[in-house]
């Protein structure tokens, strides 16, 4: 927002699993959460801006970029943004299918959000009481996949297809 008696505009929301820093205003809320905030309240400076601040602002980051040293030889190549967005060792499909998690003889109603021929992500309604290991049955699929639990978040769990299936 802009600070008063500031000439310039300033956003910044406090990410989770980010340490607090001396300026930070409260909890940490989630990266898209930071993003959807954002754009609500651009719409709202946005309108308020004239063609001369935008035109002030454009100068200054055009000065900006000059101050810097110029490293056009460091930056990467689009391939190499693609390989470190989507690091995982097969290509995942989104979905929203009802599926359901049995350990011990009982099972557990989950949605999986997506999969891949090495693991998924799962929502569960809470993650307390599942297993490190489990058996995924997806409806209408006569398969079912053992798997080993990777990560949580919240009501997500990551999950790794084990390579052999149970008889």
């Amino acid at each position: 927002m802009k600070p008063p008696g500031e000439s310039h505009w300033w956003w910044a929301c406090n990410v989770y699993g980010q340490p607090l820093g001396p300026n930070d205003r409260g909890p940490g809320i989630s990266f898209k959460d930071c993003q959807f905030r954002f754009k609500l309240a651009w719409a709202r400076i946005r309108a308020a801006l004239t063609e001369q601040d935008i035109s002030v602002a454009s100068r200054h980051a055009e000065q900006l970029a000059q101050q810097q040293p110029s490293h056009a030889d460091e930056q990467p190549k689009p391939e190499e943004f693609q390989s470190l967005a989507n690091n995982r060792a097969a290509p995942r499909q989104r979905m929203l299918k009802a599926a359901s998690i049995e350990f011990g003889g009982s099972g557990i109603d989950c949605v999986v959000r997506n999969i891949s021929e090495t693991g998924a992500a799962l929502e569960v309604a809470s993650p307390v009481g599942i297993p490190a290991e489990f058996i995924l049955v997806l409806p209408g699929n006569t398969a079912k996949r053992p798997c080993r639990v990777v990560w949580v978040k919240d009501k997500r769990i990551g999950v790794t297809f084990s390579q052999i299936m149970p008889r």
